[in-house]
């Protein structure tokens, strides 16, 4: 199976995060609290018997909830935020405000902690998510769209952008994003690529004959594309493997079949001048034996090549992702 098909179970990358993966649940806010022994004097009982959709998560000594008020299947109001210092008892809550410019929020989906901030990701469809970034005090100083979270520097980290969740295919495009500032950079795919140019030649050469008469049965020329990351040193160094794969439909309706894919590894370097990148094509068989680390493989692959390239991004398939990107720093 390409690694395009495997990318949807490898879900967040805790290891590189500081946080265990966050529970979520549908309860009475009275239930949220009590789960995580927040003390309740600081709510009105009108709000402890709300119905919500949280989600909450620890970093000692802090214990961090966000919810949104429901009423049957429908959210409503702005999200909140509670933060419970389990040293000395205090409880600092927040309202999330946003404007009509923010495409944000659905369910609230997780949390997430890197360096100084607070990642807080809402559900907007099984292909998208938007994370407001906080800072300690729950002050919200960034918006992005994206998923997949990868820790690579000091409150720097790379994330998968956001796709139309009913395009004919989904290629992956991967951003990175410094938390402290703001400075946001795609750094994949890339432009020029050599294996990537490769696999499109050979595709190509290898597209059944009903593409021609029908482009929709085979993604109008386009193709399928999935990254993994396969973990960093967190000082600027790590990398990734994308796994391609262009298939047909012999028939509408039917089920679709690859008709090529190929797999390769992306080695990347921040030096004094800007980010620098390597790359390496690898089997299948490689390729799910990678996978199968789970973001713990940095340490077998970092010398496979040296990164020596800069990173200049490949805008040809930005319209698959049609929120807003670079990310919004918020003033």
């Amino acid at each position: 199976m390409p690694a395009s098909n495997r990318i949807r179970a490898l879900g967040w990358v805790a290891a590189l995060l500081l946080a265990a993966l966050p529970c979520r649940s549908q309860t009475t806010l009275r239930e949220q609290l009590q789960s995580r022994g927040i003390p309740e004097n600081s709510f009105s009982e009108t709000e402890l018997n709300e119905v919500v959709d949280g989600v909450n998560a620890s970093r000692e000594p802090y214990v961090f909830v966000a919810y949104v008020r429901t009423k049957g299947e429908v959210l409503t109001g702005y999200p909140r935020l509670v933060r419970y210092d389990q040293t000395t008892g205090t409880i600092l809550r927040s309202d999330l405000k946003l404007d009509e410019r923010d495409e944000c929020c659905g369910a609230p989906d997780g949390i997430e902690f890197v360096d100084e901030y607070i990642l807080l990701s809402f559900h907007y469809n099984p292909s998208a998510s938007s994370v407001v970034v906080l800072d300690r005090q729950l002050k919200m100083v960034e918006l992005f769209y994206g998923f997949d979270i990868l820790r690579v520097a000091p409150n720097q980290i790379v994330v998968t952008e956001d796709m139309m969740h009913f395009a004919p295919v989904h290629p992956e495009r991967l951003q990175f994003i410094d938390l402290s500032s703001g400075a946001s950079l795609e750094i994949y795919p890339l432009k020029n690529d050599v294996l990537r140019n490769q696999f499109v030649d050979d595709y190509s050469k290898r597209m059944p004959e009903v593409c021609n008469r029908t482009p929709e049965l085979c993604g109008y020329g386009d193709f399928d594309e999935g990254c993994t990351y396969l973990g960093g040193n967190g000082q600027g160094g790590f990398a990734f493997q994308c796994g391609r794969s262009a298939s047909y439909q012999a028939k509408k309706g039917e089920e679709s079949m690859n008709y090529a894919s190929d797999s390769a590894i992306y080695i990347f370097a921040h030096r004094p001048n800007g980010w620098v990148h390597c790359e390496q094509a690898v089997s299948e068989d490689e390729a799910t034996a990678l996978d199968k680390l789970q973001g713990r493989s940095y340490d077998k692959v970092k010398t496979r090549c040296i990164p020596d390239r800069p990173v200049v991004p490949d805008i040809s398939t930005s319209e698959f992702s049609p929120f807003p990107s670079p990310s919004r720093r918020v003033n």
